[in-house]
């Protein structure tokens, strides 16, 4: 693992101390490390975490074994360990929901239609309960959660020539059709965000720059688009100093960091991102990071000072190497945090953070 010592030995002059626990001097504060923990043998498209009853869990998107495979802690063992494992051959986003004492499970499939599984409560089994929407979902790439108007709601990305992306919600028992969005410009990313107090949806296509729209009367309006934006594959967003950012994921070229002006969002960073399909950003205790996947050279882990409004290079995820990461996830377990790295062509890896204190 390579370490940037000349940026974990950065001294913060402020003397507020917003990054740690107070009275801790800022010279003494230095963004966390990586470290290998585990692997899960099988590939992965996706990975989620989520609280189910209080305890944490994750779950993965194994296209290649058919399956969605939700984790937990074994606290005797002190490692993860598969704990349920739901049937979804050519699964590309398993996508969990906890409603009360129940859970939902939508399993977004390339082929033989999308699947939404329940677990009416604890100490029960999830199991199939309804084929969403076979006729508009003909070739999903991604899955959100939203809530909108009070109500739990699945957007489920199309990328077919054929197909549009259908925002889904919660009627009765099950999740149905109240939208689609986007038809013809097969979509290979879908975000959702708030923007000025109310929810946006930002959508990433093959076929034109992303487009962003918000909720109006009910149903989801365009807006705008993001201008500089060519051959987006996807789009993550997160919060600092009390603005919006985004981290757009190019594939070809340099991917880049935005920031909401109030109208559209505007060029913060380029960075070279040659062979990337994911460019995601996670609040990890204090920390604001943001990792840059490759499938030909070292992950990227980056992280945000607020000083600069940038990101800087922080370590390169290995070894063990990623190969052709996907999707990211932390989790919190009896206080230590982890880092879930789903890999398209190689197996699942797991990265304990470590924060180091020099106060001692």
């Amino acid at each position: 693992m390579t370490v940037l010592i000349s940026e974990m030995c950065k001294l913060r002059l402020s003397d507020e101390n917003p990054w740690g626990p107070p009275g801790l001097p800022d010279s003494l504060l230095l963004p966390p490390e990586l470290s290998w923990f585990q692997t899960v043998g099988e590939s992965a498209l996706g990975v989620e975490s989520f609280s189910y009853q209080g305890e944490p869990h994750v779950v993965l998107a194994q296209p290649f074994a058919g399956r969605c495979l939700i984790l937990t802690w074994d606290y005797g063992l002190q490692r993860f360990r598969p704990e349920e494992e739901l049937s979804a051959p050519s699964v590309v986003s398993c996508k969990p929901l906890e409603l009360g004492q129940r859970l939902f499970v939508l399993a977004a499939r390339l082929w033989g239609g999308s699947q939404l599984w329940a677990r009416p409560g604890p100490g029960l089994r999830l199991a199939p309960t309804q084929t969403l929407a076979p006729r508009r979902l003909l070739r999903p790439n991604d899955a959100e959660l939203l809530w909108l108007d009070g109500q739990p709601c699945f957007v489920v990305a199309d990328a077919s020539k054929a197909g549009s992306t259908t925002l889904l919600c919660r009627d009765g028992p099950g999740f149905y059709p109240r939208q689609s969005l986007h038809a013809w410009h097969r979509d290979t990313d879908a975000e959702a965000l708030e923007l000025d107090g109310r929810p946006h949806l930002l959508l990433a296509s093959a076929s034109q720059r992303p487009v962003l729209f918000h909720w109006f009367g009910g149903r989801f309006e365009r807006r705008t688009d993001i201008p500089e934006a060519e051959d987006v594959y996807a789009t993550r967003h997160f919060r600092a100093g009390g603005d919006v950012f985004l981290c757009l994921t190019r594939y070809i070229g340099d991917s880049m960091v935005m920031r909401w002006d109030g109208s559209m969002f505007r060029l913060l960073q380029q960075l070279p991102s040659r062979g990337a399909h994911v460019f995601q950003p996670l609040l990890i205790a204090r920390d604001q990071l943001a990792i840059l996947g490759s499938d030909f050279a070292f992950s990227q882990v980056f992280h945000f000072e607020p000083d600069k409004g940038f990101l800087e290079p922080l370590q390169e995820l290995g070894p063990p190497a990623l190969v052709a990461p996907r999707a990211f996830a932390h989790i919190t377990m009896s206080g230590r945090r982890f880092l879930f790295a789903a890999c398209f062509k190689g197996p699942t890896q797991i990265y304990q953070l470590h924060e180091l204190d020099l106060s001692a």
